[in-house]
């Protein structure tokens, strides 16, 4: 399960080297005219600012490099407006998705952040008596509502490499007559994800007798994303919801924006029970970074390289971790996770993810900017060195 450190490096490199290494790299990228470094104030005059806010924070998998100069710009020019309900703002982005995804506007079903969509989907399947599969461990959200609404969730054990154990899910998907199952891919807290022919015939026989809900919100930061994506499953008419997110690739976490793509009967569906709507300035911020290709690129690089830099350092310290292709890594810690979680917090100013059963001495480590994973990287050599 470990990897090796990045090429050119070696898995050898010296705690020392990366750092050196690390402060060469994405503070000197452009976007739009800015450095990426620049997109916002850097993690310790903030805290500075805001005494408050004196954690830097590791455990949210956002995207550190957002927003996007021209979403800065929409907002700016937009603020005046947010006295307004986004009604009309809410179809013109749910057009701009559904051209963006070649599907019908009547197949797009907006959140309050991918959250929503997957409480909707929880909620609108789980009833007491259904069954819903999930793995784990992975992202809860749906289980969870899906429990509270009255069903019960089948779980299936992640393999050795942990990956999704599809054939398992499958199995309990048929034997359970489940409603429901979810597969998070790219999945979470792992970051590992499954060839994209695996997961298509994964839905194809599952949805059978069910529907499947394909979570893809770490999808889009891969480069070659458009052939890993299912949603050609939606069009194809197969019971399979996509979840997407703005809140990752695009670096709006804040502004709350989600979306599922799905057949008109499973959005109607899902729909009617709906308790919010997205702000204005969220949505104006969705419509601007959609188009926003040249962001897309830069924020996709910036994060792969963050995440092979924090690597080789783990390989430094021979420390186990998942092979992720998201914007965090899972790694081995030796040290029970909420003890380590305490040692980052009180001894070093750093939150890190949360637990994830069974794996008790593991941690999730979010990418953040480059002098956050520098500082972050002293704080490890003090824990491991």
């Amino acid at each position: 399960m470990r990897e090796k450190g990045i090429e050119g490096m070696g898995g050898n490199v010296s705690r020392r080297a990366w750092l050196k290494s690390a402060g060469v790299s994405a503070l000197g990228l452009a976007i739009g005219g800015r450095l990426v470094g620049q997109a916002s104030p850097d993690a310790r005059s903030r805290v500075e600012r805001y005494p408050e806010l004196k954690y830097i924070n590791l455990a949210g998998n956002e995207n550190p490099f957002g927003p996007s100069q021209k979403v800065s710009i929409a907002i700016v020019r937009e603020v005046s407006n947010s006295c307004r309900y986004p009604f009309r703002e809410e179809e013109i982005l749910k057009e701009r998705i559904a051209e963006h995804e070649g599907v019908g506007v009547e197949n797009v079903l907006l959140g309050n952040g991918c959250d929503e969509i997957l409480s909707l989907a929880g909620a609108a399947y789980g009833a007491p008596g259904e069954t819903v599969v999930a793995t784990r461990p992975t992202y809860l959200q749906l289980a969870e509502y899906a429990e509270k609404r009255g069903a019960h969730v089948e779980w299936v054990d992640h393999t050795e490499s942990m990956h999704h154990d599809l054939e398992g899910m499958l199995a309990k998907v048929h034997e359970k007559k489940a409603v429901l199952s979810y597969v998070c891919n790219p999945d979470t807290p792992s970051g590992t994800i499954l060839p994209p022919e695996k997961i298509r015939d994964y839905c194809v026989k599952a949805a059978e007798s069910s529907s499947v809900f394909l979570d893809e919100v770490y999808l889009e930061l891969l480069e070659d994303y458009e052939e890993q994506t299912q949603v050609q499953l939606v069009r194809d008419g197969y019971p399979v919801i996509i979840g997407r997110s703005f809140s990752k690739m695009h670096g709006l976490a804040g502004h709350r924006i989600g979306y599922a793509i799905a057949s008109k009967e499973i959005v109607d569906r899902m729909g009617k029970l709906k308790m919010s709507s997205p702000s204005y300035l969220g949505v104006i911020a969705a419509i601007a970074s959609l188009g926003d290709v040249a962001f897309h690129r830069q924020s996709k690089r910036l994060i792969a390289e963050g995440r092979e830099r924090f690597c080789s350092l783990l390989d430094s310290y021979g420390l186990e971790y998942t092979p992720s292709v998201g914007n965090f890594v899972f790694h081995h810690t030796g040290i029970e996770i909420r003890e380590f979680q305490r040692i980052m917090k009180e001894e070093h100013g750093f939150l890190v993810g949360r637990p994830f059963p069974p794996y008790e001495d593991w941690c999730r480590i979010s990418i953040g900017k480059v002098n956050e994973m520098e500082a972050y990287a002293k704080a490890m050599e003090a824990v491991f060195g």
